[in-house]
């Protein structure tokens, strides 16, 4: 089995690009086991094979008394207890592919420990990588892909697994973005000189300039790959970065592809 983590704010198409992807992969004649992992979701977009919600849920927390954000948190770091049995019954599912689709509550993974342990046990040694979408709303200028973008460092931190970052909803996006913007974010100067050209209050600024810079001589940004649900040569192009980096083991980086192109 090989892990895809899906990782991203609410809104950014977690759920929709889980069940996507999963149809996509299975076309081409591999098999996907579909794992929900938000115990607060009351829709999904597919039918998962593995619900936390069968062992956990948010509303049962609630109902002791916490709010909304407490109870799933609560429920998340209550489903550790269940890491192992999860595990166990997709050993028994035995799929190519096995794709997690994660609560849009960011602090989750970002800042708390409870999200990494419970997806470590439940991975455990086997390969696995993140996918961080970024919805396209934050690519209407260059503060909120500073800020994106350094969301998505946060996580990579956290849970310490080769990542890819996705803009989400890239049908949404002006072309220019699309074949001008994104492809250079790694570039030296050139997030600096995108915020540079905006009017932005002093501080954020600074700021902004100051988190680029970080990102950029880090080797984070690497490449940032728009990703449409509607468009199938995007889902390709994911999914060969997925084959690509899960076939390299944890010593692939999620920007060595850079010095390989």
């Amino acid at each position: 089995m090989k892990f895809i983590v899906i990782v991203g704010p609410a809104g950014s198409g977690k759920s929709t690009l889980t069940g996507e992807l999963a149809d996509h992969i299975e076309s081409y004649g591999a098999s996907v086991a579909r794992v929900n992992y938000d115990p607060a979701a009351e829709e999904l977009s597919y039918s998962p094979d593995v619900d936390i919600r069968s062992y956990v849920k948010a509303e049962d927390f609630m109902a002791e008394g916490l709010g909304p954000n407490g109870a799933l948190i609560a429920a998340v770091d209550s489903s550790i207890e269940y890491a192992h049995e999860i595990r166990n019954r997709l050993e028994d599912i035995n799929p190519d592919y096995v794709i997690i689709d994660t609560p849009g509550q960011l602090e989750l993974f970002a800042y708390r420990v409870g999200g990494p342990l419970v997806l470590d046990a439940i991975a455990g040694d086997y390969p696995t990588l993140t996918v961080f979408l970024m919805d396209a709303m934050f690519f209407d200028n260059s503060a909120g892909i500073v800020s994106i973008l350094t969301l998505a460092s946060s996580v990579a931190v956290r849970l310490k697994k080769p990542q890819i970052n996705v803009v989400s909803k890239s049908d949404l996006l002006d072309d220019n973005v699309i074949s001008e913007v994104i492809p250079r974010l790694g570039e030296e100067s050139f997030l600096a000189d995108l915020i540079n050209m905006e009017d932005l209050d002093p501080f954020l600024r600074s700021l902004s300039l100051k988190l680029s810079e970080a990102l950029v001589e880090s080797g984070f940004i690497g490449e940032v790959l728009p990703i449409s649900v509607r468009d199938p040569k995007s889902l390709d192009l994911l999914y060969a970065k997925i084959q690509q980096m899960l076939a390299s083991g944890d010593d692939y980086r999620f920007y060595d592809y850079l010095t390989e192109s």
